[in-house]
């Protein structure tokens, strides 16, 4: 596995190197990105995701670490700056929480038709949230079974941030099935929501 480390490098830096590296490698090889800033991550996630990569990404207290499997083709005219702050363009400043597994009163059938429903149309807005935040029951549906998986891993390749509750997976005992996000705890939780224009709950 080949590594690149692009910390202490701002866009497009870190996207020029993995573009880079990315064509010296043969199909199915892989390649470890190292990075320091947020954003940088989420413009290189969503330019890998655009691709067709399959990306991997784990979070560190010194920074990030993206494991890239190369399955898709970058052309060689790929315009690297168009994904630059590419979190600011695609997604608002608002943030959507998601609290449990069913949407509205009444029928439990017809309350997760309607959250399935919701998630799955999150991606044709024309602005996303900045931020998703799963809690109780809600955090089923990042689970490796959860039929709005697919919605959810390519909203994050787009740049939202997806933070599941740490205390409730482990109430649910479904931490080892967790397939998209990362875990959080309470403080990430208010303080993404404190900082949001607007917070919006299913």
């Amino acid at each position: 596995m080949k590594t690149i480390d692009t910390k202490g490098k701002s866009c497009p830096i870190p996207l020029i190197m993995t573009k880079k590296a990315l064509a010296e490698l043969a199909e199915n090889e892989t390649l470890e990105i190292l990075l320091d800033n947020e954003i940088s991550m989420k413009n290189v996630v969503h330019f890998l995701g655009e691709h067709n990569m399959n990306v991997k990404e784990e979070i560190f207290d010194d920074g990030f670490r993206l494991v890239v499997s190369k399955t898709g083709v970058i052309p060689e005219d790929a315009k690297i700056d168009e994904y630059c702050d590419i979190n600011s363009q695609m997604t608002g400043n608002y943030v959507m929480s998601i609290q449990r597994n069913h949407m509205g009163e009444g029928s439990d059938e017809l309350g997760e038709n309607f959250i399935k429903s919701a998630i799955n149309t999150i991606l044709e807005l024309e602005q996303k949230p900045n931020k998703m935040i799963f809690l109780n029951s809600g955090i089923l549906m990042t689970l490796k079974d959860s039929h709005v998986i697919d919605s959810l891993k390519k909203l994050e390749q787009i740049g939202v941030e997806i933070l599941v509750c740490g205390a409730c997976l482990d109430y649910y005992n479904k931490k080892d099935e967790l397939a998209v996000g990362r875990i959080s705890n309470m403080y990430d939780i208010l303080d993404a929501m404190s900082k949001a224009v607007k917070v919006i709950s299913l």
